[in-house]
């Protein structure tokens, strides 16, 4: 299992690195299921893994001035205080087991199944989303950017991302298209940048609660990432992000039923 594990890692990392989301989306059910991972612990340890490759893989894009660091700074700031809100404050407070008619589920199935919510609208979400134009991104390149939008739109992002450990992704590229006004590749590029930085404020609310993480653990399944970060941003300007998106979209939604069915049974 654990081999399957390692692979699936480097399979998340190309995808991020490729379409600058979508990776916490593979690694909290990676971590739960193939390492057998408390889903509590796995979501933080999904922000660092998730963080640090996001950060490596941004390296790429600043060479090639695809990052926008205004658009970044609005985003990020409001983003990282979600994070850090949900995973200190809200977290803490769901109970250990809930009571459903008549069936009982603990703290890791309701995170699972919540999460799995989320996986199955990000895949609907994705199923509708287009790739602009040329002539749409040219048009973007002159439009002028509303910071209030955008950092409302950050701390959303930010409280989602702290609550499921999730990077955020396929919500922050859109989100970053719609409210900054900015290319689809200017998108992906910064959308890196602001997930290292947001992952990296959920894991620092873990440290100040006391968490404990193996590094020794982290550092293997990590370097299993950062291969397919690297591999992903070397091909991200030779595969079609509208199609790759669109099979990455069935993937996904097929997942987030398969984590369903895995927490009902």
């Amino acid at each position: 299992m654990e081999i399957i594990g390692y692979f699936l890692a480097i399979l998340m990392g190309f995808i991020l690195g490729l379409l600058g989301g979508g990776g916490a989306i593979l690694t909290v059910p990676i971590l739960v299921y193939f390492f057998g991972i408390p889903a509590v612990l796995a979501t933080g340890y999904s922000l660092l893994v998730v963080g640090l490759t996001s950060a490596l893989g941004s390296i790429k894009y600043y060479r090639d001035n695809l990052i926008d660091f205004r658009v970044a700074i609005w985003f990020s700031i409001p983003s990282m205080l979600g994070v850090f809100l949900s995973r200190k404050y809200v977290l803490p407070i769901i109970p250990e087991n809930f009571s459903v008619f008549k069936y009982i589920f603990n703290k890791d199935q309701v995170i699972m199944l919540a999460f799995s919510l989320l996986v199955l609208l990000i895949a609907l979400f994705m199923f509708k989303s287009k790739e602009p134009n040329k002539d749409v991104n040219q048009q973007l390149k002159h439009k002028k950017i509303n910071p209030i939008k955008i950092s409302f739109g950050g701390l959303f992002v930010g409280i989602i991302t702290g609550f499921f450990g999730a990077g955020g992704g396929f919500i922050i590229v859109p989100s970053l298209m719609l409210l900054a006004n900015i290319t689809l590749r200017k998108a992906i590029a910064t959308s890196l940048l602001v997930i290292a930085l947001k992952s990296l404020a959920g894991l620092a609310s873990d440290r100040s609660e006391g968490i404990s993480l193996d590094w020794y653990f982290l550092s293997i399944f990590m370097g299993f990432t950062i291969c397919g970060v690297i591999l992903g941003s070397l091909l991200n300007n030779r595969i079609s992000i509208a199609i790759l998106r669109k099979g990455f979209a069935y993937f996904v939604f097929v997942m987030g039923l398969l984590i369903v069915v895995k927490e009902l049974l």
